[in-house]
């Protein structure tokens, strides 16, 4: 047999990835300096992919095919071109070329290090026995097996005698690099694909190999990561732990302990190697488990991506990625349950589908609550000078804006006989950001003729340029936002703490102490000077006898234990053990109690045998309210300072100290002052990493966002506000089928667990290989470069399959359709469905009583342009964009093409997928079978019967992701017909609608009920247009309060509207009022009717509602 050379084409892989890394800062680097005006960026775009050059990397494949130099370099523009790819001519494209190329330039040739255990279909576990035995052989012809030692399993085999130095063994891409290429490890692989029978291909020994390796490190799988010694660790910890565990278990050395640990995690627990974790995120926290869903959507779609990462650019690539709502709902549910098991509200990893729910409802409101905190926490202050600047330019706005800063402003008295001047000169910024009201005989003079003195005068008289008063209430709104942020920043971190920390706060006596540090004067009668303000807080706890002292620093973001300081808090609490003097600086450290009259908060308690205490259990609150209390907001100090300096007050100098305490107590502001300098990540930028663990995008930073970033960041919801939380995303409820979506279809609509990464993967590759118009191109490609490709059904760990393959000497073997690469061993029964070979796709013959003949359907079609734009599934169905009406294409024996309307789609238990053909909202007697593309065939017929509410329903008048509404033939009524085929179809939530809709507008104005079938709410027909529809500054501003009277009827008859946003309102001109649509109030599994909205619900739904006000606003003329 003839082996293709592995470590030349590795060598050359290594090459190509060095390519894609400097093609891909390039990108990046244009992107930052592309301007907003499409016209100059199509032409600044052209020069710069022409007139930058790169170094092509020597050993890559285009380096070789362009015959280069070692030194030559060529332009962006031809070597994109000479990849194949599109050079961009727009910004829209150049986002989508730069995407392509950071998820190629980001994830190593050799993926997640895994081999063949990382294939789109792993080796199965009768091939990994396999591979044990072979490794025991003594009749295999390695030299060195029968493994000696299998403890040290393949990779101390491989590495023994290697040339891997201790060197190498740091980057696991190097070190696997040459172990791959050595003799030892060729033959190795060499033997595992003979006894598999794998396909040889130039990556298949090296892939043999790394699944070898991979399954004597992790042979026995007996290191729990998710262990209880892990709640509240570092990752460091974790992984320090592993290294130490595969030592002692004979795996690894000291030496290679290292390599073995990020060889096996960047399979199993990628998220552990992310770089730059901040402290907080601790194993089992909310943040943690953001941080492992989004590694965990990344490696879905890259194996091996997620390790090249920081964690700023996991969170943000990881919300970036698509990926299918069965793999999504897997890897939420893996990391809920971590997340349950480790904060006590679950007491096994394998929870109930109701355990599952409880958990996912905490995890949202816990999320929600931690970024609203942060949000909170980083609230700005409002600028008295910024204030004024703007109400000057409002009052003189043909001004220049430089003379507002002038100092030519005179303070003077007029009284009979009598005029005199006040000392000093003032600009007109100084008096408005002072205030203050003149006396009676009291003016501002100015002998600049550039100062319109008078008219100034008037105005400030008037109180028109005021700002005082505003300024002051912002502040002080400010100042309780920060507060709370502060107070809930405490209580989270607690939360990060492992378990026997957390109980020490939660239940243990607590002393609170507080420090500050002074500056000695050098005599004796002045008073020390404040010289550091104190941000942290020390708490002392006491929990059956045993203490231990905690520092809370929420700049830093982290609550650290402190017990070297046991003796200094042991009382009694005098001066002299609280105080300590370095040189001429005094520490004063006090005993805080802000809350006397709460007392019995700090006591000690007993502990209960229950779950861990909520975020917002009373004592963390308390815990919480005592931090934000120690840092003194209120304090005039921390007032003047924000209220900026004038010329009134330059003599008194600015409290330097004061300043830097406002800079430093935003935990996001080494963040925001390094981006502000440019010191942008790799890869990202115009993101901020909050210490706890949150990514924000800024607000004014969203156009710039959208340039790294193709999609979501941009648009999504709130980003008007100060801060966009990226990757911070609370979690839909579970498809009790798994999420699977067309994928339950497979197999009866049986899924088993763990097979549903799998079939999506395979789903994802089936519809690329046909193509978004059904042409097949790819699969034509794939069938020049392989032979005989097909898109089939195959049977893996007894499940039904769909996915391509290659015919080689007789038999099927998988296709990996982002490679265009087949691998592993022969297929078990593939059945080919849609076959290609030379570039041309081979047609299947249907029997000729199974043929559906067009012309004989006539009436039943519907026009070809219904699915224009549409793409279709892996079920060959075109789903309309309002993901309610499905149509097929069929193209019959005759050549003529035809579309119809299909309900009832299924899959049978041989992968083959049926349907109904429906004529005007009528069920006809066809049945149909998809063959391939768009060639179907019928089944036996089945008489059709019509929707009795059919005859009553006229034009289609909106539809929605559940829902179509129907207008009445007499135009009194609409229909609003659900879709009872959707997974999250609940007849009780019908019910309810109708329910309260008869509520808000009287009883008999809804109707629900239900028809052969399917679900419907009968009403009454309400006059008026969509404010979803109605254009900006188009509606008079006192339309505004027909809006609020529409909340006030709802609220007083206990309606809370669930679903706030501006479809769900029509504004009627005639009629003078705003009619609330699809009203559901608001509710939680655990009230019942009467119960009154809990405070947490009722705040979520004051923020939606704020929302709506802010979006219907802009459709409010100006007053």
């Amino acid at each position: 047999m003839a082996f293709l050379d592995n470590p030349g084409a590795l060598k050359t892989a290594f090459g190509d990835h060095c390519d894609w890394q400097t093609l891909a800062k390039h990108l990046q680097s244009i992107l930052q300096t592309l301007g907003p005006d499409p016209d100059k960026t199509a032409a600044d775009l052209a020069a710069r992919l022409k007139n930058t050059s790169m170094r092509v990397c020597e050993d890559s494949s285009y380096h070789r095919q362009q015959a280069l130099n070692l030194n030559d370099t060529v332009s962006l523009q031809t070597f994109i071109q000479g990849q194949g790819l599109s050079v961009p001519k727009t910004l829209a494209e150049m986002i989508a070329l730069n995407k392509a190329v950071a998820r190629k330039a980001q994830t190593s040739p050799l993926g997640n290090f895994a081999g063949a255990l990382a294939w789109p279909v792993p080796i199965s576990g009768h091939d990994q026995s396999a591979i044990a035995a072979l490794l025991q052989d003594s009749r295999s012809g390695l030299a060195g097996v029968p493994l000696a030692d299998m403890d040290k399993g393949v990779l101390g085999y491989l590495l023994s005698g290697s040339s891997v130095s201790d060197a190498d063994l740091k980057f696991p891409n190097q070190a696997m690099e040459k172990l791959l290429g050595s003799p030892k490890a060729q033959a190795l692989g060499r033997a595992i694909q003979s006894k598999l029978g794998g396909l040889p291909t130039d990556t298949s020994i090296n892939d043999y190999v790394m699944a070898a390796i991979h399954l004597g490190l992790d042979s026995s799988s007996d290191f729990d990561l998710a262990q209880p010694r892990h709640w509240g660790a570092p990752a460091s910890e974790v992984i320090a732990g592993l290294s130490s565990h595969l030592v002692a278990k004979g795996r690894a050395t000291v030496q290679t302990a290292k390599l073995a640990t990020r060889l096996l995690l960047a399979r199993t627990a990628p998220e552990f190697l992310v770089r730059d974790i901040p402290r907080s995120v601790t194993y089992g926290s909310l943040t943690w488990t953001q941080l492992a869903i989004a590694s965990a959507r990344l490696e879905a779609d890259s194996p091996g991506r997620t390790v090249n990462l920081s964690y700023a650019e996991v969170l943000a690539y990881g919300e970036q990625v698509n990926t299918s709502p069965s793999v999504l709902q897997s890897i939420q549910r893996k990391a809920l349950a971590d997340w349950g098991l480790a904060n006590g509200l679950l007491a096994s990893n394998a929870p109930t589908d109701i355990e599952y729910e409880a958990v996912r409802v905490e995890y949202n409101r816990q999320m929600q609550g931690l970024t609203s905190v942060s949000g909170l926490a980083q609230t700005p202050l409002p600028s008295r000078r910024e204030m004024a600047l703007a109400a000057l330019k409002a009052a003189f706005p043909g001004l220049d804006p430089a003379l507002f800063e002038t100092p030519s402003l005179a303070r003077v008295f007029r009284v009979p006989g009598r005029t005199g001047q006040f000392p000093g000169m003032r600009s007109m910024l100084d008096v408005v950001m002072h205030g203050g009201k003149l006396g009676a005989d009291e003016h501002w003079e100015s002998r600049d003729a550039r100062i319109p003195a008078s008219a100034f005068c008037r105005l400030y008289e008037s109180g028109t340029l005021d700002v005082t008063a505003a300024f002051k209430a912002g502040y002080d709104q400010a100042i309780t936002s920060i507060e709370q942020g502060q107070q809930g920043l405490a209580q989270y971190l607690i939360s990060t703490l492992p378990p026997e920390d957390r109980k020490n706060l939660d239940y243990g006596q607590l002393e609170f102490f507080h420090t500050n540090d002074y500056t000695m004067a050098m005599d004796l009668f002045t008073k020390p000077a404040l010289r550091t303000r104190g941000h942290t807080l020390r708490v002392k706890t006491t929990l059956n006898g045993e203490v231990n002292i905690y520092e809370i620093d929420t700049r830093r973001a982290i609550i650290e234990k402190q017990n070297y300081l046991k003796t200094r808090y042991t009382p009694p609490y005098t001066d002299k053990n609280l105080q300590r003097t370095e040189a001429n600086v005094i520490s004063k450290t006090v005993l805080f109690d802000p809350f006397k009259d709460e007392a019995d908060k700090a006591r000690e308690q007993s502990i209960p045998h229950v779950a861990t205490p909520p975020l917002n259990s009373p004592r963390r609150d308390y815990i919480g309210r005592v931090f934000a209390k120690s840092l003194d907001l209120r304090n005039d100090d921390l007032l003047q300072e924000a209220r900026g300096g004038t010329s009134f007050d330059k003599n008194a100098a600015t409290n330097q100290v004061i300043g830097e305490f406002f800079l430093n107590l935003i935990p996001l502001r080494s963040a925001i002052v390094n981006f502000s300098n440019g010191n942008i990540a790799d890869g990202v930028f115009d993101l901020g990493l909050d210490l706890i663990g949150l990514v924000t995008l800024g607000a004014g930073k969203a156009a710039q966002a959208a340039k790294a970033f193709s999609k979501g960041l941009s648009s999504m919801r709130g980003l008007a506000k100060a801060a966009r939380f990226i990757g911070a995303l609370t979690i839909e409820a579970f498809n009790p089928l798994g999420g699977v979506g067309d994928v339950a279809l497979g197999v009866a609509g049986v899924v088993k667990t763990g097979a549903g990464r799998l079939i999506s993967k395979s789903l994802e590759g089936v519809n690329r290989l046909r193509g978004a118009s059904g042409s097949y191109d790819l699969l034509k490609a794939a069938s020049r470069q392989h032979g005989s490709t097909a898109i089939g059904t195959f049977k893996v760990a007894g499940e039904t399959v769909e996915g391509a393959a290659v015919l080689n000497k007789g038999q099927w073997y998988a296709l990996d359709v982002d490679k265009l690469r087949p691998y592993g061993s022969p297929l078990d029964a593939f059945a080919p469905n849609t076959q290609a070979l030379n570039g041309a796709i081979h047609a299947k013959v249907v029997p000729q009583g199974a043929r559906l003949n067009n012309a004989l359907h006539d009436a039943l079609k519907v026009p070809e342009s219904t699915i224009a734009g549409l793409s279709r599934n892996s079920q060959g169905v075109y789903v309309a964009r309002n993901g309610h009406t499905s149509y097929i294409r069929h193209t019959d024996d005759l050549g003529q093409p035809a579309v119809y309307e299909v309900r009832q789609v299924t899959r049978t238990e041989e992968g083959a997928v049926q349907a109904r053909i429906y004529h005007n909202n009528r069920q006809t007697e066809l049945l149909v079978q998809h063959v391939q593309g768009d060639q179907w065939q019928r089944l036996g017929a089945k008489g059709g019967y019509p929707f009795p509410v059919n005859s009553d329903c006229g034009r289609e008048i909106g539809s929605g992701a559940e829902a179509v509404l129907y207008e009445s033939r007499d135009g009194a009524s609409v229909y609003k017909c659900f879709d009872t085929e959707l997974e999250s179809f609940d007849i009780n939530t019908v019910m309810d609608q109708a329910d309260q809709l008869n509520a808000y507008y009287g009883e008999g104005f809804a109707e629900a009920f239900t028809s052969m079938g399917d679900a419907y709410i009968k009403m009454k027909k309400l006059d008026g247009v969509s404010l979803k529809g109605v254009q900006h500054n188009s509606l008079p501003a006192d339309v505004r309060v027909l809006l609020d009277d529409a909340f006030k009827a709802m609220e007083d008859k206990g309606i809370f509207h669930s679903d706030l946003h501006l479809g769900n309102f029509l504004y009627s001109a005639k009629d003078k009022k705003i009619y609330p649509l699809d009203i559901s109030t608001r509710t939680r599994s655990d009230l019942v009717d009467g119960d009154p909205l809990p405070d947490d619900l009722l705040e979520d739904y004051e923020l939606e509602k704020a929302d709506l006000y802010d979006e219907f606003d802009k459709l409010l003329m100006s007053a």
